[in-house]
């Protein structure tokens, strides 16, 4: 009688009230077939949504985030060092921001991320520079994908004595898959690694 409408004392009867009356007259036997087979479907779909959970969840920072970063800076202070302005080009995202001794520049292209650091190293050349080490490492995750690089640094002059002793931190994104610095922020070497 599905679909059809039925006659009552009282008048005619919805289609839902008729679904109604259909389900009524199943049998026991039938009801108790269904009901445990209803419980398992319900509890199959429960436990899926839960295991397939974390797969849908958010990137998050991680070890291989941390080890992509150092090996990225690592790239970018060889280049640095060796003048090979082609990989050091490599090394950058723009926009670019810059905070030296209170000044702050905002460079919105690569070029002009690269004609800043140029003069950089001229201007360290200057005070007979050779190289640099890095004499520690602090990298704070602030995204999935983006995070501040604290380094302390040490340059060499030529002769092997010790030019200066700094730090600084740069602010790194992710970008196009790979990290890249998208900033640079001249730090005093006593201040390293102070949060307050």
């Amino acid at each position: 009688m599905r679909g059809s409408r039925r006659l009552f004392p009282g008048g005619a009867v919805t289609e839902a009230q008729s679904q109604w009356n259909d389900f009524k007259d199943v049998s026991s036997d039938t009801m108790a077939f269904m009901f445990p087979r209803s419980l398992l479907l319900v509890t199959v779909a429960v436990v899926c949504s839960l295991v397939s959970a974390p797969a849908q969840q958010a990137r998050v920072f991680g070890e291989s985030d941390k080890i992509a970063i150092e090996k990225m800076y690592d790239r970018y202070l060889q280049a640095f060092i060796k003048k090979d302005y082609a990989a050091l080009r490599e090394s950058f995202h723009a926009p670019f921001v810059v905070l030296d001794g209170g000044e702050m520049q905002t460079f919105t292209s690569v070029d002009d991320v690269m004609a800043f650091y140029r003069k950089q190293i001229a201007a360290l050349e200057q005070r007979n520079y050779d190289h640099a080490e890095i004499t520690n490492t602090l990298i704070t995750p602030l995204t999935p994908d983006s995070a501040l690089i604290n380094k302390s640094i040490r340059r060499y002059k030529k002769d092997g004595s010790v030019l200066e002793d700094g730090a600084a931190v740069y602010p790194a994104c992710k970008s196009s898959g790979g990290w890249k610095l998208c900033g640079n922020m001249r730090q005093e070497s006593q201040y390293f690694g102070k949060v307050y």
